[in-house]
């Protein structure tokens, strides 16, 4: 039979060499001590909802390892070693969505071997990856995920193997609630609350409410909404009609912008509206407009402060674009990872794999660095680095101190 089809055999055998090609090119290659590198994983949002929070994450850890690298890399065993991301040069992208997260986290486990994973960018993914963490402690191959975006409270305290060096808001916002009070006089509050995501309902309850509850600010409505919405006006006719002098977005990045597009034309303008880290992102900026000037926040960071400097202008000059919160993360979560590297004793060997994940656990949770923020940091007894915190508002298209 094959000899009456000799071309179909040569095509077969083609596609059977092309195939190979493709099959070798995606097999990762070994990047162990022997080949001087050591390899994390990167598992951040770079497309979707999310993209605003996972991309300067990626970007700032980028610059991080690049300057880690060119000054050449940590000793690891004894040697110098580079930094590897696999798979490079940007890791993996899982959108928000929290099963191919998991998906993507077992690949990089069992097949591309990283020693740990930094990444995820939103707290719906961060609450899944979490709580798998636990299982794959129970079967005996357990790694570290550390996060420097997701921020809902309480999630580092799921598994000791997840670590988060984000900036937390459930510390400062009663501060923030109190500055605002003092400077407008608000007695009362309302909230917009995106449900669908894990991060908004956790912190206004746990947080939020009891500190207004404490200085005596009435919330006279709450709304809610989903990720996906596109349409404000139900939300913000509710919330018009209670009439409240703050306003509180709890949001991802795009609902909040469509949020308050909606209620500036609908003529819903309280003494101040009050976002958060969701809202610390250049897109806020872009597509925001005056519909956003005048929302208060907190972060973690003042951008005119010169400490920040160098880091803002390589930032700007690689990606046309300030900085922001998550970018800063990214890039002091990797000297977090260099200095948890350099002194966990790890061999850095594909026989060590397992013991070496443990080793630099327990070294990450002992680990510190000084910010490019000026800040020392480091991880507290939930594996949360805990900040001062800085208030900023929106002023003439910027994030500036406030008041």
């Amino acid at each position: 039979m094959n000899s009456r089809h000799p071309g179909k055999i040569a095509r077969f055998l083609r596609r059977g060499a092309a195939l190979s090609i493709l099959l070798a090119a995606a097999t990762p290659a070994l990047a162990f001590q022997g080949e001087g590198t050591v390899r994390i994983g990167m598992l951040e949002s770079q497309t979707g909802t999310f993209a605003p929070y996972g991309l300067p994450g990626l970007w700032g850890s980028a610059i991080a390892i690049d300057e880690i690298n060119a000054a050449g890399g940590v000793t690891i065993d004894g040697r110098k070693v580079r930094i590897a991301v696999t798979p490079a040069p940007g890791g993996y992208d899982a959108g928000g969505d929290p099963a191919q997260s998991i998906l993507l986290l077992k690949k990089m486990l069992t097949d591309d071997r990283v020693l740990m994973i930094k990444g995820l960018s939103a707290s719906n993914t961060g609450l899944t990856v979490f709580n798998y963490l636990n299982e794959l402690e129970k079967e005996g191959n357990p790694i570290v995920v550390h996060s420097s975006a997701v921020g809902a409270p309480g999630l580092s305290e799921i598994s000791k193997w997840g670590f988060r060096n984000t900036f937390s808001e459930v510390d400062i916002v009663e501060g923030v609630a109190a500055a605002v009070q003092k400077r407008t006089g608000a007695k009362s509050a309302a909230f917009i609350i995106t449900k669908d995501n894990p991060y908004f309902p956790s912190i206004a309850e746990k947080a939020i409410i009891p500190a207004l509850k404490k200085l005596g600010i009435e919330v006279k409505a709450m709304t809610d909404a989903v990720t996906s919405d596109r349409d404000f006006t139900r939300q913000v006719d509710q919330i018009r009609a209670a009439n409240p002098d703050m306003v509180y977005v709890l949001a991802n990045t795009l609902p909040a912008i469509n949020f308050l597009k909606e209620a500036k034309r609908r003529g819903l303008n309280p003494k101040a509206f009050i976002g958060g880290i969701s809202q610390l992102t250049v897109e806020t900026l872009k597509a925001g407009g005056d519909a956003v000037e005048g929302m208060i926040m907190a972060g973690s960071y003042d951008a005119a402060s010169p400490a920040i400097k160098k880091f803002s202008d390589e930032y700007q000059k690689r990606h046309k674009q300030d900085i922001s919160l998550f970018a800063v993360n990214g890039h002091e979560a990797i000297y977090l990872i260099k200095d948890a590297l350099e002194k966990s004793g790890i061999k850095n060997t594909p026989e060590t794999l397992v013991e070496d994940r443990r080793k630099f656990r327990d070294a990450l949770a002992k680990a510190s660095t000084v910010s490019v923020t000026g800040e020392k940091i480091a991880f507290n007894a939930v594996r949360d680095t805990p900040k001062a915190g800085v208030l900023l508002t929106i002023k003439n298209g910027q994030f500036v101190a406030w008041p």
